[in-house]
C-alpha cells in the first residue's frame, strides 16, 4: 500500500480486499459450466427482495446527503445523493417492469425492465464520475433544489420514453438468444465509467482526503464488477443476473457507509474536536489567570481599578493587607477609601499627576505617596496606573493600577544617604586623598569629588580641581608632568585602571612623591570615570632607595632576588632576576610580583604564603612563573619579611632559583611510572588511582561503567607481520579509542592487547558501539599492508553493594570471557544473577 497515503492505508486495504473477493467471484462464475448458470426457479420474489434492498440503500444515500447541514456537507455528497434518489426511482420502475410483474402502464417484459435498468446505471455512473472529478469541498453557490430538479428531469424523461412506447427503444434482449450487442456495449461502457471513477479515487488517495475515499473506491469497483455480470446472462433469471444484483447491493452499502462517515460521523467528530478545543482553551485561560494571580502574589502588589466617571473603585486583598486591614473591613469601597488613608500633603501632587495622564501628557500615572497604616505609622507606596477604557463619547472611564509597598526601599535610601555623608566625613579623616576623576570625550579632565586634604598633599584647593584639572597639573614636577598626562590619556583611551607614582612641587613643603591608584568605571555615554586615592609616599620612596642601595651587594648573585615594599610593589630586583624572568627591572618597578605569575596558582595559594610570612616571617616553596617570552618555568622560592623598628612589615625579600630542569626530569620519571611507554595511555598504576576516584564519585550518585577490552586476532597479526608492526597496530587503535571518549573518561593499557575503559556517562552503550566500530576498521601498516582485528568487551556497572574498583574489574573480566565465548566482536554486560555460572577465564 505504498501508493496510497498512510491516512488511507488501512481503509484502502479493506476496500481492495472486498474488490479482490468480488473479482474472484466474477472469475469463478465466468468459468462455471453453462448449465450451472441456468435460470432460477421462482426468481421473481428473490428479484423483488434484491431490488428492494438496493432501492432502500439508494434512498438512504440520498437521505444522508440531503439531511447533512449544508455548511458541513461537500457539494459532491449532494450530487451523489440526488443522483441516487433518481437511481432509486428508476430501479423501482425497473422492478415493476420485470417479467412476471403486473402490467405497469404498458405490459411488463425484459426489454422494458432492461431499459430502466440501463437508465438507472447510467445515472449512477455519471453521478459517481462527476462527484469524483470535482474538488471535494463545500460549495455554497450550488443549489440542492436545482440539482434535484435536474435529476428529476432525467428520471421523468426516461419514464416518458420507456413507459408509453417501450417498442421505440432499441432491442437489448432477445428471448431464447440472450443479450444483444447494443446491451453488451452499453454495459461495457458502464464498466469503464465506474472503473474510471475508481482509478480517480485511487489517485486521490495518494494525499489525505476530506472524505472516505477508500469506501467510494470500493463502491465504484463493485459497481464495475456488477455491470460485468450483466454482459454474461442469457436468461433474465440466471445466476449471473442474481450475482449482478448482489454486487450492486454491496456497492450501494459501501456508498452509504462513505456518505455516513462524511456526512454524519465527520461533523460529529469535528464537533467533538471543537468541544475538546474549547475545554483546552478554558483550561489555558484558567492557567493564565492562575499565573497572573501568582505573579501578582509574587510581586506583593495591591491592585486597584477606578472608574473615573463614577468613583467606583475595586481593590484586592493585598491592598488592604498593606494597611493592616482585611478587605471586608473597608467596605463600602470607593475612591474616597484611598483618599482617606493617603497623606494630606501628597494628595495634591497625586491629583495633578492623574490629570496630566488623563489629558494624554504622560503615558502612565506614577506617584510616590504615603499612607497611614492601621498601627498608626506611615508606609511609603509606589502608585502606578494607566487609563484603559473610554466611554462612548470618548471620556476617560476605567483606570487600572498597582500599589507597591516601598517602605523598606525608602528606609534603605535614607540609610544610604546617611552612609554617604559618613563616608565623606571619613574620607576627610584618613591619610591620603579620595577622589573621583572624569575625562570627557574632548580630553578635558576634572575632579567632581576630591577630598579637602589635597591642599595639604599637593598644594591646590579642592574647589580649584572640581571643574578643571589645570590646578592639579600645575603642581606636577616638570620632569613628570608630560608622563602623567600621557598615562591619563592612555587610561582614557583603553578605559582601564590608572596606577602611577609621580612627583609634585608643593608650595610649602617642596618636592614630594605621590602615589595614585584609581579604578575605571566607563559610563554608557562614553565618558570615563575613575575612583581612587592619592597618598604621600615620599618616606617610602626614601626607604626603597636605601633598599636598592643595599641590594647592589647581591647583584653578583646567581640567584634571582626580588624586593617589594609592604604593599607588595616591586622596589628592586637583581640582574639574575631579570635574566630569570625575562623582564627588565624598570618595567616591573612599582608593580606587583603577580605580573610574573603563570596563572597556575589560585588565591588560596598566595593567601597561605602571606599568612606564613605574617606568622613566621619566612616561607619556602615552588612557584610556577611565566617568562617574558611566554614560557613557563619553575623556581624554588625563599621569602622573608623585613621589619621596621616598631616590628611592622616594611619589605618582602624573595630569592628564586630556577629548577625547571629538575622539575622536567621529575615529571619525566613520574610519566614513566604512570603512563604506558608504547601508547602513552595510563598504565595499571595510574588506572588504580583513577578507578579509586571514579568509585568514590559513583558512591555519591555519579554513573560508572568499568570495561575490559581484549583484541580478537591480535596474536596472529603480531606473529605474521612482526612486533614492530604489531606495536604500530596497538598505537593506532589506542589513538582511535582515545579520540572517541568523552572528557572525564579513561582509557588505560594493562599490557599486550588488554585495555580498560572507565565510562562515566549514564548511557554507555553508544560509547561501546563506537569502540567496536573503530577497532574493526582496517589499520594501515608499512608496505601498503592492512591489518584487521576486532574487540571483545566485558562491562560492569557500579551498583549498590560493590566493594571497590577491583570487584568491578573482576566482573568486567568475567563479562569479557562471556563475550569471547559468544563469538567475539561484541560487548557483554556483567549480570550479577548469572555470575555463579560463569567460568573463570583461562590465564
Amino acid at each position: 500500500m505504498a501508493y496510497v497515503h498512510p491516512t488511507h492505508a488501512r481503509a484502502a486495504q479493506r476496500s481492495l480486499g472486498v474488490l479482490g473477493v468480488g473479482l474472484a467471484g466474477v472469475l469463478a462464475l465466468w468459468w462455471l459450466p453453462t448449465r450451472w448458470a441456468a435460470g432460477l426457479a421462482h426468481y421473481l420474489p428473490l428479484h423483488l427482495a434484491l431490488e428492494t434492498a438496493s432501492i432502500v440503500a439508494a434512498v438512504l444515500v440520498f437521505a444522508v446527503a440531503w439531511l447533512t447541514p449544508e455548511r458541513s456537507a461537500a457539494a459532491n455528497t449532494r450530487i451523489l445523493g440526488c443522483c441516487f434518489l433518481g437511481v432509486a426511482v428508476l430501479d423501482f420502475t425497473h422492478m415493476l417492469s420485470y417479467l412476471g410483474m403486473p402490467d405497469f402502464i404498458t405490459p411488463s417484459n425484459p426489454e422494458k425492465a432492461i431499459d430502466f435498468w440501463v437508465a438507472a446505471r447510467l445515472l449512477a455512473a455519471l453521478g459517481m464520475l462527476t462527484a469524483v472529478l470535482l474538488p471535494w469541498r463545500v460549495r455554497p453557490g450550488l443549489s440542492p433544489g436545482l440539482l434535484l430538479l435536474a435529476v428529476g428531469a432525467y428520471v421523468g424523461l426516461a419514464h416518458a420514453l420507456f413507459l408509453p412506447r417501450p417498442e421505440w427503444a432499441p432491442r437489448t434482449f432477445i428471448p431464447g438468444q440472450g443479450l444483444t450487442g447494443l446491451k453488451i456495449g452499453i454495459e461495457i461502457g458502464l464498466v469503464l465509467l465506474f472503473a474510471a471513477s475508481a482509478a480517480l479515487l485511487l489517485r486521490r488517495m495518494r494525499a489525505p482526503c476530506g472524505f472516505d475515499a477508500p469506501a467510494l473506491f470500493g463502491a465504484a469497483g463493485l459497481m464495475a464488477l456488477s455491470e460485468l455480470f450483466f454482459t454474461m446472462y442469457a436468461q433474465v433469471t440466471d445466476l449471473y443476473n442474481l450475482a449482478g444484483h448482489l454486487y450492486k447491493i454491496a456497492a450501494h452499502a459501501l456508498l452509504f457507509r462513505a456518505l455516513v462517515v462524511d456526512g454524519i460521523r465527520r461533523p460529529y467528530a469535528a464537533l467533538e474536536r471543537s468541544r475538546h478545543e474549547l475545554a483546552d482553551n478554558s483550561a489555558r485561560l484558567a492557567d493564565e489567570r492562575q499565573r497572573l494571580e501568582s505573579i501578582l502574589a509574587g510581586t506583593r502588589a495591591g491592585t486597584w481599578e477606578w472608574n473615573v466617571q463614577t468613583g467606583a473603585t475595586i481593590f484586592n486583598a493585598r491592598w488592604a493587607e498593606m494597611l493592616g486591614y482585611r478587605l471586608d473591613e473597608l467596605e463600602p469601597l470607593s475612591i474616597d477609601t484611598w483618599r482617606r488613608f493617603a497623606h494630606p500633603d501628597d494628595l495634591a501632587d497625586s491629583d495633578a499627576a492623574v490629570r496630566r495622564h488623563l489629558r494624554g501628557e504622560t503615558p502612565y500615572y506614577e506617584h510616590e505617596t504615603r499612607m497611614r497604616h492601621r498601627a498608626g505609622h506611615w508606609i511609603h507606596v509606589q502608585d502606578r496606573g494607566v487609563l484603559r477604557t473610554h466611554t462612548a463619547d470618548g471620556a476617560p472611564e476605567w483606570m487600572f493600577g498597582t500599589h507597591i509597598d516601598i517602605t523598606d526601599r525608602y528606609r534603605a535610601e535614607q540609610e544610604r544617604a546617611g552612609a554617604l555623608k559618613r563616608l565623606r566625613q571619613l574620607s576627610e579623616s584618613v591619610p591620603g586623598v579620595l577622589f573621583e576623576c572624569r575625562v570627557e570625550d574632548d580630553g578635558k579632565v576634572s575632579f567632581p569629588y576630591v577630598g579637602r586634604q589635597i591642599e595639604a598633599l599637593i598644594g591646590c584647593r579642592a574647589e580649584e580641581a572640581e571643574h578643571d584639572a589645570a590646578a592639579f597639573y600645575a603642581r606636577l614636577h616638570p620632569d613628570d608632568g608630560a608622563r602623567v598626562r600621557d598615562e591619563i590619556r592612555h587610561a582614557r583611551h583603553g578605559m582601564h585602571d590608572w596606577n602611577a607614582s609621580f612627583r609634585v612641587v608643593h608650595p610649602l613643603y617642596g618636592e614630594r612623591r605621590i602615589r595614585g591608584e584609581a579604578r575605571c568605571q566607563p559610563r554608557t555615554d562614553g565618558v570615563g570615570e575613575w575612583f581612587g586615592y592619592l597618598q604621600d609616599e615620599t618616606g617610602t620612596h626614601r626607604d626603597q632607595e636605601r633598599l636598592r642601595l643595599g641590594a647592589r651587594v647581591f647583584d653578583a648573585s646567581q640567584e634571582g632576588i626580588l624586593v617589594t615594599d609592604a604593599a607588595v610593589r616591586i622596589v628592586d630586583m637583581n640582574p639574575a632576576m631579570e635574566a630569570l624572568s625575562g623582564h627588565a627591572k624598570a618595567s616591573l618597578l612599582g608593580r606587583n610580583p603577580r605580573e610574573l605569575g603563570s596563572g597556575r596558582h589560585d588565591a588560596a595559594f598566595f593567601a597561605e604564603m602571606y599568612a606564613s610570612l605574617a606568622r613566621d616571617g619566612r616561607w619556602q616553596g615552588e612557584i610556577w612563573n611565566r617568562h617574558a617570552s611566554g614560557e613557563i618555568y619553575v623556581v624554588k622560592a625563599s621569602m622573608s619579611t623585613v621589619l621596621d623598628e616598631s616590628g611592622r612589615i616594611e619589605h618582602y625579600v624573595g630569592v628564586f632559583t630556577d629548577i625547571s630542569a629538575l622539575t622536567a626530569q621529575r615529571d619525566h620519571f613520574s610519566s614513566l611510572a604512570n603512563f604506558d611507554a608504547l601508547t602513552g595511555l595510563p598504565n595499571r598504576r595510574l588506572l588504580d588511582d583513577r578507578l579509586q576516584q571514579a568509585v568514590g564519585n559513583a558512591r555519591r550518585g555519579k554513573p560508572l561503567v568499568v570495561c575490559m577490552l581484549d583484541l580478537d586476532g591480535f596474536k596472529p597479526v603480531n606473529d605474521s607481520v612482526g612486533h614492530a608492526e604489531g606495536d604500530r597496530l596497538l598505537v593506532e587503535l589506542a589513538q582511535r579509542m582515545q579520540h572517541i571518549l568523552r572528557a572525564g573518561e579513561t582509557l588505560a593499557r594493562l599490557g599486550g592487547d588488554e585495555f580498560v575503559l572507565l565510562l562515566v556517562d549514564g548511557d554507555f552503550r553508544p560509547a561501546l558501539e563506537r569502540v567496536l566500530e573503530v577497532t574493526r576498521a582496517p589499520v594501515a601498516l608499512s608496505g601498503g599492508r592492512f591489518a584487521r582485528v576486532t574487540a571483545s568487551i566485558g562491562a560492569s556497572a557500579y551498583r549498590h553493594g560493590v566493594e571497590d574498583g577491583a570487584q568491578l574489574l573482576r566482573e568486567a573480566d568475567q563479562a569479557l570471557y562471556r563475550a569471547k565465548r559468544a563469538g567475539r566482536n561484541r560487548w557483554v554486560m556483567f549480570a550479577p544473577e548469572a555470575a555463579a555460572g560463569v567460568e573463570t577465564p583461562p590465564a
